[in-house]
């Protein structure tokens, strides 16, 4: 009723949910990504389906690039860094859609499927849109097969040479 009122018309409005959160996610990650931010403790109750960005313990932006960057004293293990945070989000999304499954079927393998049906397509949303704002970030336009591999390599180097995130860009 608050955040997606229009999902009341749908004829699967738990699905659907699940499918506007989990574009929400995508689109408030590759933001983070953007600017380089590491949340530094993404928990499942560090994340809203509105998308917004709440808790703001550990966290911090880089200043050299290094993916496996993190901001938590905590972390040990590298789980909320950097490179790690898409990770966490789809198993954040997980656990959401474990929440709901009462809600998508009243039998759970049902369920079970119609839920991964959804999340198998985060990691080429993700992508996709990573790419997307990377592009912007460069200025690249068009689609041009080889874009992708220039940015790995220019994301490679930054991080061979420790290169500072903001001010490379």
């Amino acid at each position: 009723n608050r955040h997606y009122p229009d999902l009341k018309k749908s004829k699967f409005p738990t699905i659907d949910l699940l499918k506007v959160v989990l574009e929400k996610q995508i689109d408030l990650i590759c933001n983070w990504m953007r600017i380089g931010f590491i949340h530094g403790v993404m928990n499942t109750d560090n994340m809203t389906i509105s998308g917004e960005t709440i808790d703001y313990g550990p966290c911090a932006f880089m200043d050299k690039y290094d993916p496996g960057t993190v901001f938590s004293s905590i972390d040990l293990q590298g789980r909320y860094s950097y490179f790690n945070q898409p990770r966490i989000v789809l198993w954040n999304l997980e656990r959401f859609a474990e929440s709901l499954l009462p809600l998508i079927s009243n039998n759970n393998k049902v369920g079970i499927k119609i839920a991964n049906e959804v999340l198998k397509e985060f990691p080429e949303k993700y992508k996709k849109k990573w790419l997307e704002m990377m592009k912007k970030k460069l200025g690249l336009v068009g689609d041009d097969p080889q874009d992708e591999k220039l940015i790995i390599d220019l994301l490679s180097w930054m991080h061979q040479n420790k290169a500072d995130y903001t001010n490379t860009f």
